[in-house]
């Protein structure tokens, strides 16, 4: 973002400056509301109105008249003696947002032109008494329609943006920054007039859902404090709030389309390009292969595929135009709805990038022949398929492809426990590493037959490990008994790796979190046997607490004993680090002066782990 355009709107016309350089919504809307809580409404107009806007181009003073107003505004606030030559000079000598700050009568004129990469905007509206933000992400819209034809998207009254703090001025910019990517969208959808019951907006904020005359808004309250924002594209039918109200309201044929297309999750601006197209949309929400009318519905697709009867007829020959073999056609509109609104999503087709798409395809059809894909494996599936394939080292050979085949018809037809299908991602990423590694094909393997391969493979990695190398953080608790339960801590990266391949989780990607001293991981073991893996974290009071505990396989658990011994182990390792603490802190004081402020936080030694 290259700055934001700043400006008062007053007698019907817009006095406009955009400030140069990096500077964020949260940063410039501040130092507006500073600026606003030290100026009332009347010394605010009367500036507003003798403001003039000039052409930082222009070259000496058009008259002596300004040179002397602009002379006795520098003598005046800043008590020197300034004659400016041009206006650029005298511009250079107010940075940034302080001529606005000081009075300055003269300021530089946005040339609105040149602003497409400004993003935010900000309308000190003396006509509506009201502060206005604008969002023009993309430049959607052009800056000088801004409070004409383009509507505000965040609007307060001055009087409120005054009594704004800091967290509602935090929580506020979170929600225009959540809100903003689809800024040039404000559709009129075909609802009915309603109003959400209030829920808890950002922050301190209390929020309604407003629908009327088809325009969506959100109702921002906080004791007498209002605000209103214009809700885009972004909110989502499955919103937790206002989701069934939207559903509710919102007419059948279009809700059932844009689901069909997009999924309980369609956002407004989706919806709204449904509700647009639908005379061009002839099919029933129930027909097989809707996502793919979002290629047509999206222009950022680059395909610039007609709407209408003949729609699926020319996505499929734009495919096979772009090398999808006729297998890899009837696979993908073969699948359902959720499971190729996944694939789309997974891999985006475009104009650019169609042909690594269709082959993608054709790979996945050749994989699984007539077998339909399941929606709860798809992703770890695919991501497994992608890390074999390698694509960001160039075109993936042969031999990857067969075995990227093999791993993606075992992992389908895997049959699983429930713990097993929860695990499945982390399973699947190291089973995928497996493969990606392995020189030779691997036929006939099946689901299990590779598992047990990849945890060999990992084993062999870890013995071939130099100890030297290893990355290591001190254990301040390193062996604790407490019953029939020994707590082993891993204090370092051989351990975290051993521990993630006997218990099948990934522990053993927590060497970077445990080397820079904010987390601390143990292993429960009863009998020499491992019941569950521990993870401590010190949290900002400095205070170590237990965030996690898993058995095998990631499992939930839920015997108490080891529940029990889990808390044992957790307040014994954070009375120790008090104790610690208090004794680095007692020789810090020892050995430094008589006065001053020493710190208790406890030293993190050892390097940090980016590997």
């Amino acid at each position: 973002m290259s700055g934001a355009l700043v400006g008062l709107r007053i007698d019907g016309g817009n006095k406009l400056m955009r400030l140069h350089g990096e500077r964020s919504c949260a940063g410039v809307l501040t130092a507006l509301l500073d600026y606003l809580r030290g100026v009332d409404d009347v010394r605010l107009g009367t500036y507003a109105r003798t403001l003039k806007m000039v052409e930082p181009a222009h070259g000496p003073f058009p008259d002596e008249a300004a040179r002397a107003v602009l002379q006795a505004f520098f003598e005046d606030r800043f008590g020197e003696s300034f004659r400016p030559q041009t206006w650029a000079e005298a511009f250079a000598a107010l940075p940034e947002l302080e001529g606005w700050h000081a009075g300055a009568p003269y300021l530089p004129a946005a040339s609105l032109d040149s602003c497409g990469d400004v993003t935010w905007g900000f309308l000190i509206d003396l006509d509506a008494d009201a502060l206005q933000i604008f969002v023009n992400r993309n430049a959607r819209f052009h800056w000088r329609d801004m409070a004409g034809s383009q509507p505000a998207y965040c609007t307060l009254s001055l009087a409120h943006a005054r009594q704004l703090t800091v967290p509602d001025l935090e929580a506020l910019h979170g929600l225009l920054q959540q809100h903003s990517y689809s800024d040039g969208i404000d559709p009129v959808l075909p609802l009915r007039d309603a109003e959400s019951a209030p829920f808890p907006g950002p922050g301190a904020w209390q929020a309604r859902l407003r629908l009327a005359h088809g325009r969506v808004r959100l109702l921002l309250e906080r004791g007498s404090l209002r605000a209103r924002v214009r809700q885009v594209g972004e909110l989502r039918l499955d919103d937790p709030h206002c989701g069934a109200l939207l559903r509710a309201a919102l007419d059948p044929p279009v809700l059932a389309l844009a689901q069909s297309i997009y999924g309980p999750g369609a956002r407004l601006g989706q919806l709204a390009q449904v509700a647009t197209q639908l005379p061009a949309l002839p099919f029933a929400p129930g027909d097989g292969g809707l996502p793919l009318l979002d290629l047509g519905l999206s222009p950022a697709c680059g395909l610039s595929l007609p709407l209408g009867p003949a729609f699926f007829d020319a996505v499929r020959a734009r495919f096979l135009a772009a090398g999808m073999s006729a297998q890899g056609w009837r696979f993908l509109i073969k699948q359902d709805n959720a499971v190729l609104r996944f694939v789309l999503q997974f891999f985006p087709p475009s104009a650019r990038i169609l042909g690594s798409f269709a082959h993608f395809v054709n790979l996945l059809a050749s994989a699984l022949q007539n077998e339909a894909l399941r929606i709860e494996r798809c992703q770890p599936a695919l991501r497994g398929v992608e890390r074999i394939l390698d694509r960001t080292r160039g075109r993936p050979g042969p031999l990857r492809e067969e075995n990227a085949r093999i791993f993606l018809r075992a992992i389908m037809r895997a049959r699983l426990s429930g713990d097993e299908e929860a695990n499945l991602a982390h399973e699947a990423q190291d089973v995928s590493d497996f493969v990606y590694a392995h020189t030779v094909v691997l036929k006939g393997a099946s689901w299990r037959s590779l598992c047990r391969r990849s945890d060999a493979w990992h084993r062999a990695l870890l013995i071939t490990v130099d100890p030297d190398k290893d990355v290591r953080w001190p254990a301040l608790l390193p062996v604790y008994r407490t019953g029939p339960f020994l707590a082993v801590e891993l204090d370092c990266g051989f351990l975290l790796a051993e521990d993630g391949l006997e218990q099948r989780h990934c522990i053993g990607t927590y060497a970077n979190a445990c080397a820079s001293g904010a987390t601390r991981v143990f292993s429960l073991r009863r009998d020499g046997r491992r019941t569950a893996t521990i993870e401590l974290q010190r949290g900002h009071d400095g205070a170590w607490r237990m965030v996690q505990i898993r058995g095998k396989a990631n499992t939930v658990v839920c015997d108490p004993a080891i529940l029990e011994a889990a808390d044992q182990v957790s307040q014994s390792y954070a009375e120790a680090a008090r104790t610690r603490e208090h004794a680095e802190f007692a020789r810090a004081r020892e050995r430094g002066p008589a006065s001053g402020y020493l710190s208790p936080a406890l030293p993190i030694q050892g390097e940090y782990w980016t590997g």
